[in-house]
Parts: structure tokens; C-alpha cells; sequence
């Protein structure tokens, strides 16, 4: 299965700003990619900002992946954390 990638690209003119999207399939070619593109004057890559996790989803994700710990009361929460 490929995985596919894309580049955002800002060009600027004396308008404003122009983007282009690429659509890369062979990621083997994106280090020569980035490099071409980054020589370019006036040309840069733009990245995805990655959305922040809820801490819903941070939670939901923790139970997922076992983060849980269960204790009968305080005190042995307390030893659980502490190993005392």
C-alpha cells in the first residue's frame, strides 16, 4: 500500500500569497522534492498544523493503549504511585 503525501506550496507575488497542492505517491522522491522546491526563490513548504487532541480524546486514547490503573481506595492508589 503507498502512502500518499502532500505539499503545500506558498508562492509569493505582489498580489498576495498563491498556494498549490502536490500530491506526492513515491515517497522516495520527496528528499530531491524538498530540496528543488526549497531552492526556489520565493517559493516554501507549508506544513498542516496537526489539530491538538481533546483531553477526551487523550483519555479515550490512555484506555486504548492500557494506561489505566484501578485501586480500591486512597491509600492504595497512593501506593500504586508512589511505590511506598
Amino acid at each position: 500500500m503507498l502512502r500518499k503525501f502532500s505539499f503545500f506550496l506558498q508562492a509569493k507575488n505582489i498580489i498576495g500569497m498563491q498556494q498549490v497542492v502536490i500530491n506526492v505517491e513515491n515517497p522516495s522522491i520527496l528528499p530531491s522534492l524538498r530540496k528543488i522546491l526549497n531552492s526556489l526563490d520565493g517559493v516554501s513548504i507549508a506544513h498542516k498544523p496537526r489539530r491538538k487532541k481533546s483531553g477526551v480524546e487523550e483519555a479515550e486514547e490512555d484506555i486504548r493503549m492500557g494506561r489505566v490503573y484501578k485501586a480500591n481506595n486512597v491509600d492504595e492508589m497512593f501506593e500504586q504511585i508512589l511505590g511506598a
